[in-house]
């Protein structure tokens, strides 16, 4: 079974292992993409993604731009954006925006759906999945009478671990 995220194909539930990443299937995509739209794969967008794919976490645009300006790169922070705003109209990424304003990005996983649990003291964000959460999220709609299409489940807290929260504020992670 396939499915099929802005025009692109991808088989559900496979995602074969590139040797270096395991995102195969994110490259493929980026590829179709570029050549759906007529851009051209750049090195610049190359080292961007391989930075973005190897930090595998919710990144906002100043920490990826750090990690390339560390790794050795002369690439602006404008070109990052570009560049995370174009994987995210190619349906590769998925922009969230927390509690603190600021928008991360993260790899969307063709046919794979998560939650998050942020806590608000320190940002520390969990990803989850819950079936008993997705069925009675289904089961709300069909109530009201809404077919669900998507949704996004975001639920704000504090951790229990006070220290733990309190060395991850100092540390900024």
């Amino acid at each position: 079974m396939s499915c099929n995220i802005r025009g692109l194909s991808f088989q559900r539930g496979v995602m074969p292992k590139n040797e270096t990443f395991g995102f195969a299937w994110f490259w493929e995509g980026l590829d179709q993409y570029l050549e759906k739209t007529g851009l051209k794969q750049t090195q610049q967008r190359k080292v961007i993604v391989q930075a973005f794919l190897e930090i595998n976490s919710h990144v906002d645009a100043d920490e990826l731009h750090r990690r390339v300006v560390a790794e050795g790169h002369e690439i602006g922070l404008a070109t990052i954006y570009r560049t995370l705003n174009l994987l995210t109209e190619a349906g590769l990424i998925e922009q969230k925006s927390f509690q603190d304003g600021r928008s991360v990005f993260e790899v969307a996983h063709p046919g794979s759906h998560h939650d998050h649990l942020i806590c608000t003291e320190c940002g520390r964000v969990i990803e989850f999945e819950d079936e008993e959460i997705e069925s009675l999220q289904e089961t709300i709609a069909k109530k009201y009478g809404i077919e669900l299409k998507s949704h996004r489940l975001d639920l704000y807290g504090r951790c229990l671990d006070r220290s733990s929260c309190d060395s991850r504020k100092i540390s900024g992670r």
